[in-house]
């Protein structure tokens, strides 16, 4: 039995490559550790982490990162990329979390982190909506500790070949935690299905009757390849858990479960009020300095402005027209949302030339 537990809709902007339009459609996630569609076509290969010569639960003396000091095993089609001297990830079973598929499950184990400040356990920065999170500062997470990852963390990546420009594939995954007497607090993790990093969270789950979360991130593919990324930068407070990956699958729209109701048709019964802001402009677009936003409503709304790493840089409330000042935001893409006291209403890109 799937209990739902969150759906974002529409909350990635959508970005040009090559004239060609890719998104994330949305992300559903379940409080559940069963798989969601069964029998499906898997475009990921060793998603369940098994063929590997990791020795589980090692965590001295093995891990499957090359820039750690204590790299001497490998997970067969996953890159390990990240990470310092002293990572610690490693392949771990069920003396250690629930396993929801096979025997083994990948743990990035990262030692402490920093999010919001330079004292660690600093969470105040974080906007938590459900399983996403929002509000990282600029030049975090970094690590607490030299030699862990610094500002890049420790991944795992894939990159899947053979897929369909335009068509929507969804990518589902289970994420849980280490989980003892003392790390009973939830932490966050990264995922970059080919757009950067949608920041989400993962909560602790005991070995025994540990309940994780199954995720389900809908998106358009923009080329025939896309690299699959999960990125952990370490423990975010003291009791807080690191992130435990299993059972990771890609297939196409086609194979998702009918009882998950796709992204757009969601889209247009959830939030059909979207379409009173349509007239919205965000101009000029390209700009170097000031971006200006008109809208026809005259109720209050408030734009925040991201980087791709999920991390919210400005926000600002106004009243029909607003000028954003960004000229001390470097060169680049950053996404927008416009939100009002029932959620968000628009959303795109932003270029700072």
């Amino acid at each position: 039995m799937k209990t739902k537990i969150f759906t974002l809709l529409l909350i990635i902007s959508t970005l040009i490559y090559k004239n060609a339009s890719a998104q994330v459609l949305c992300i559903y996630c379940y409080d559940q550790n069963d798989s969601i569609s069964h029998g499906v076509h898997n475009l990921i290969q060793n998603g369940g982490f098994e063929n590997t010569n990791c020795v589980p639960n090692n965590w001295a003396y093995s891990t499957y990162c090359p820039n750690s000091g204590f790299y001497n095993c490998d997970i067969a089609n996953w890159t390990c990329t990240g990470g310092g001297v002293n990572t610690y990830a490693d392949i771990t079973d069920s003396n250690f979390v629930v396993i929801v598929e096979g025997t083994k499950a990948a743990y990035f184990g990262n030692q402490g982190t920093l999010i919001c400040s330079a004292t660690y356990g600093d969470t105040s920065c974080l906007e938590h909506v459900d399983c996403t999170v929002f509000g990282l500062q600029p030049g975090y997470p970094v690590s607490r500790y030299p030699g862990y990852g610094d500002y890049s963390g420790i991944s795992l990546k894939q990159t899947v070949a053979g897929l369909t420009i335009g068509a929507t594939y969804v990518l589902e995954f289970w994420a849980g935690g280490e989980q003892d007497n003392f790390f009973l607090n939830k932490s966050i993790f990264g995922v970059d299905v080919g757009f950067g990093d949608t920041m989400l969270t993962e909560k602790p789950t005991a070995r025994t009757n540990g309940i994780g979360t199954r995720y389900i991130i809908e998106f358009i593919a923009n080329a025939t390849t896309h690299t699959i990324k999960f990125t952990n930068w370490g423990h975010i407070c003291l009791d807080c858990t690191e992130l435990i990956l299993d059972d990771i699958r890609l297939y196409s729209l086609s194979e998702l479960d009918a009882s998950v109701t796709h992204c757009v048709a969601e889209a247009l019964i959830k939030t059909p009020t979207i379409n009173d802001y349509a007239t919205t402009e965000i101009y000029p677009n390209p700009t170097g300095s000031v971006l200006s936003v008109k809208t026809f409503n005259k109720e209050r709304l408030t734009i925040m402005v991201y980087d791709i790493l999920s991390r919210k840089l400005l926000s600002q409330e106004f009243t029909g027209n607003a000028d954003i000042d960004i000229e001390r935001l470097s060169r680049g893409i950053y996404l927008y949302q416009i939100i009002n006291d029932k959620g968000m209403v628009k959303n795109g890109k932003i270029v700072k030339e």
